[in-house]
């Protein structure tokens, strides 16, 4: 008691004195913390390492200003003092609070810098395309960007290297080159075939069936459908036309469709995607529009069947895809010269030109590309780079390229400019608006409302951002911000184990992400309540996934909406396959990266990290013990234990989902348990590998809310507090659109929004629009 009366003394007398540090931290927060939080945190070895009586009260300090807001939010969440500590009252606890929030808010606010945003490689990428009208693919040529709160958006990630600016030269001269075109119109040409001419003497005997029509596979990596005699012979748009039907099958199959080195796949290929072919007389058309390579061809081959290696495809009964003539005709340019020619050069004749013909270019260019009004002296700048290339009697041509190669490489291009205080101006905030909502710069119709000073107008904006979403190029938003925020672009960070999870294949990935997708566009085009991403009642899926989730009557490759039966474990983001995929790893799943997932991207809670001293869990891999044993281990240790109360749960939750998003009574196996009896592939020909392992266990506790036995009851739990999923939602697009980190005093702004989308009907389209015309959205 004496130490205790002692230590309270020195802390008020030595932590807030006035004289010593400036008395920004008022009265009544010193008395809080001198009678609750001294005995644990005034001591020799304190507790967390965070000695209260030694703590600066300069809050004008970035590392002083961390510790308090620290202390705050400790507070807040009632983690501070401790359960097994005397608690104080409620109005003293807010009391504390709120004599703490103002300054914090005051310094905090002080204390932000505003840091210039450059725009990413994906920006980049589409703010060329959309600019010049090309199609060119260059945010691979582009180092990868640093990321930052989850987003490559934000501007303390986003720096300038050496290697990042020889990078962009390089790009520049695609960029023109693509633009400019060839130099001449290529001839189209049209070759039309028959695949039996194309059937390699080796499948000619019982591994496909040849018909005088056409050709049957029924293995789906059948070789026959590489057409190497209609490889093209320069690179280019080309239009194919393949006709296909389902034979020996009363429902439809499917095919993929690859284009690119089929033959001896030593410089890649890529899927155009995966069709369905009907049964009956008539063919069906799978006909598409792809980039070709100077040699490329493409590959049609069946998903879902299988032959068996004894088989004979002449006299088998099994169902196959049956592929008759196919045309593919190109490369496709109708006109000349090329739209982006055209658009770039507007009726001057590079043969005649002059550098005045440049000038004018350059007046029009410029500006669209730095997205504001370009001065004369910034234009004569260019100019003079291009004078100096034609004073060499290098061609006009070349004096345009080193001038808008300049440009593109120029911070006015490559960063977004706002100014460090105060609001955006219209330019700017329709620069923000634009590379939020479609990843690229602003149309005409958005810089035009900027440039009269009317976009900052609550009607107008909220039109503009209809009429934005309405856009095709608001498809960009949906991927790349889900892409960010629920890491689906960490897809294929890991390939799962093929002997563990061998019906893991090309289609189920696809269908992976895009049920994502459709599942956020559907929420966001129908303004349906946020609460959706933690449970829904409905899916978007097609067969593939319809067949990983159990749910039957889904057919066809194609994706559509499917209502859920009550009991249905599915439902929200949780337990869809790419959400289960991008939480794991390939052999394995872990309920602490699964539970930090739940609270960084859903609950919008991050954990703090772990302390350097404390091994990571990882699950015995022989299967001796689950994870949640060892977990339960590691939580003995209490510094661990107040972590892992937040974070296991949800990982638990998601237990009964394995690495691919299927559901498990239990663990599947390599080196113990039963053997199990199960096949697997198109027709199910194949004996599984794995054994049966350790039973699931999926229950567990959500603090202050109850227990939960499966991932049903713990999304109930969830839902109980509707307001965290609009708050993380809110945190994220504020983030993702802005590019910097939120802060202390964006929170007030946060919580109003919170309360005023839930007063609004919680719907996303509703939350998209009150972020965009919040303060936050519209400030530096």
């Amino acid at each position: 008691m004496r130490t205790r009366l002692l230590l309270t003394s020195l802390f008020a007398a030595f932590a807030f004195s006035p004289l010593c540090y400036g008395g920004e931290i008022p009265a009544t927060a010193r008395t809080f913390l001198s009678g609750h939080c001294i005995d644990c945190h005034g001591s020799v070895e304190p507790e967390a390492g965070l000695n209260l009586t030694a703590i600066d009260a300069n809050l004008a300090d970035e590392k002083t200003l961390a510790k308090w807001i620290a202390i705050h939010d400790r507070v807040q969440a009632g983690e501070m003092p401790p359960e097994e500590s005397t608690q104080p009252v409620e109005s003293e606890r807010r009391q504390f609070l709120n004599s703490l929030k103002q300054p914090l808010a005051t310094a905090d606010e002080k204390s932000s810098e505003v840091m210039l945003r450059r725009l990413n490689r994906r920006e980049y990428e589409y703010t060329v395309c959309d600019l010049f009208s090309i199609d060119v693919d260059v945010k691979d040529m582009l180092p990868e960007d640093g990321s930052s709160h989850g987003f490559t958006t934000v501007g303390e990630s986003l720096s300038i290297s050496t290697e990042q600016m020889e990078a962009y030269l390089a790009a520049a001269d695609v960029i023109f080159d693509a633009t400019i075109g060839p130099p001449k119109p290529p001839t189209s040409q049209l070759r039309t075939d028959l695949l039996t001419d194309n059937v390699p003497s080796y499948l000619k005997d019982k591994k496909i069936r040849i018909m005088d029509d056409g050709i049957v596979m029924f293995n789906r990596n059948q070789a026959a459908g590489k057409f190497s005699d209609l490889s093209t012979k320069q690179p280019g748009l080309y239009r194919v036309k393949i006709r296909a039907k389902a034979f020996q099958s009363d429902r439809p199959l499917s095919v993929s469709v690859h284009v690119g080195d089929v033959i001896t796949n030593r410089r890649g290929k890529h899927l155009v995607g995966y069709f369905d072919v009907h049964p009956g007389d008539d063919w069906t058309i799978i006909e598409f529009t792809d980039r070709f390579d100077r040699y490329d061809a493409f590959e049609v081959k069946p998903y879902g069947t299988s032959l068996g290696y004894k088989s004979d495809a002449n006299t088998t009964t099994i169902p196959g895809v049956k592929v008759g003539e196919t045309e593919i005709e190109g490369p496709l340019n109708p006109v000349w010269p090329p739209e982006s020619r055209a658009k770039l050069l507007d009726g001057i004749d590079p043969t005649k030109a002059t550098v005045s013909d440049i000038e004018r270019i350059l007046t029009r260019v410029l500006p669209q590309l730095f997205r504001r009004d370009a001065t004369q002296s910034e234009i004569a700048a260019y100019v003079g780079l291009a004078n100096e290339v034609l004073a060499k009697k290098r061609p006009w041509i070349d004096g345009l390229k080193v001038s808008l190669k300049a440009a593109l490489c120029s911070p006015e291009f490559l960063f977004l400019e706002e100014p460090s205080e105060g609001e955006l101006s219209d330019v700017a905030l329709a620069s923000r608006l634009s590379y939020m909502l479609w990843r690229s710069l602003p149309d005409e119709e958005l810089l035009a409302l900027a440039e009269q000073n009317r976009l900052g107008e609550p009607q107008v904006l909220r039109d503009q951002v209809e009429r934005m979403l309405a856009d095709k190029k608001a498809e960009r938003f949906v991927t790349d911000f889900t892409g960010q925020w629920l890491e689906l672009y960490e897809i294929d960070f890991t390939e799962p184990d093929g002997s563990l999870y061998p019906e893991y294949d090309e289609l189920l990935r696809m269908s992976m992400l895009e049920e994502t997708h459709r599942f956020f566009e559907k929420i966001l085009t129908e303004n349906l309540s946020v609460s959706n991403f933690i449970d829904s009642d409905w899916l978007i899926i097609n067969e593939r996934l319809a067949t990983l989730y159990d749910i039957d009557g889904v057919e066809s490759v194609e994706l559509r909406e499917v209502k859920l039966p009550s009991d249905s474990l599915r439902g929200g983001l949780l337990t869809q396959a790419s959400i289960l995929k991008v939480t794991a790893n390939g052999t394995n799943t872990s309920p602490v990266l699964r539970g930090t997932w739940v609270l960084e991207r859903i609950v919008g809670k991050p954990a703090p990290p772990p302390p350097s001293n404390v091994a990571a869990v990882e699950p015995d891999t022989r299967g001796a013990k689950t994870l949640r044993e060892l977990l339960a281990k590691h939580r003995d240790d209490p510094s661990c234990a107040r972590c892992h109360d937040a974070i296991d749960p949800p990982g638990f939750a998601l237990e009964s989902f394995d690495v691919i998003g299927g559901y498990r009574d239990w663990y599947r196996s390599l080196t113990s348990g039963d053997r199990v009896k199960a096949t697997y592939g198109p027709a199910g020909v194949k004996r599984v590998a794995y054994r049966k392992g350790l039973d699931v266990d999926p229950t567990g506790e959500l603090k202050g809310r109850g227990r939960f036995s499966d991932i049903r009851q713990f999304k109930e739990l969830l839902m109980q507090d509707p307001d965290q999923i609009t708050h993380c939602l809110i945190e994220k697009l504020l983030v993702f659109g802005t590019g910097r980190e939120l802060s202390f005093s964006d929170r007030d702004e946060v919580d109003r929004l919170v309360a005023a989308v839930r007063a609004d009907g919680n719907g996303l389209r509703t939350l998209l629009h009150h972020v965009t015309q919040s303060e936050v959205f519209q400030s530096p």
